[in-house]
């Protein structure tokens, strides 16, 4: 895993954001979502932080792959923003992906429609808010990178 890399996507997704116009001061960065190419890849990745000592908080089948979460021994510093947790992600049957950082997402106690009346002239994806497992608000960019929010920790999900 290239995690060296977390410092650039971050600074083309906080540039994603102030470009969108949406407020985010105060709300915590929880953790950042890795996506691999193969179900080969997922194994290796994770084997990878293994290695430097973290821990696998949880491993899930979720919309049909494989997410582990991964809590950081050393959490990746980025501004005023300590993130403890990777979300790994395999990739859907058949789905064609990348290997990268992808999305990362911010805690809010609002309510997600609030955001999004907030922000109304923006493409929200508002198809998991009423999950009952893993709800959240989801904003793709043109560049393909994702904004996320979610009202609870990954860690504690």
């Amino acid at each position: 895993m290239k995690s060296d890399d977390y410092s650039s996507f971050l600074d083309s997704w906080f540039s994603n954001i102030e470009k969108s116009g949406i407020d985010i001061s105060g709300f915590p960065l929880d953790h950042l979502g890795y996506s691999v190419g193969s179900s080969e890849e997922y194994e290796e990745t994770k084997k990878e932080f293994f290695k430097k000592k973290d821990k696998l908080a949880s491993e899930i089948i979720f919309s049909g792959r494989r997410v582990a979460v991964i809590q950081l021994l050393k959490p990746l510093e980025y501004r005023d923003y300590h993130i403890s947790a990777i979300e790994l992600l395999e990739p859907k049957k058949g789905e064609k992906t990348f290997t990268g950082f992808e999305h990362a997402e911010f805690i809010i106690s609002e309510p997600f429609e609030d955001v999004v009346k907030k922000y109304p002239k923006l493409p929200w994806d508002t198809n998991n808010i009423n999950k009952p497992d893993f709800p959240r608000l989801k904003l793709v960019f043109d560049n393909e990178m994702e904004l996320k929010f979610r009202h609870t920790p990954i860690l504690k999900s």
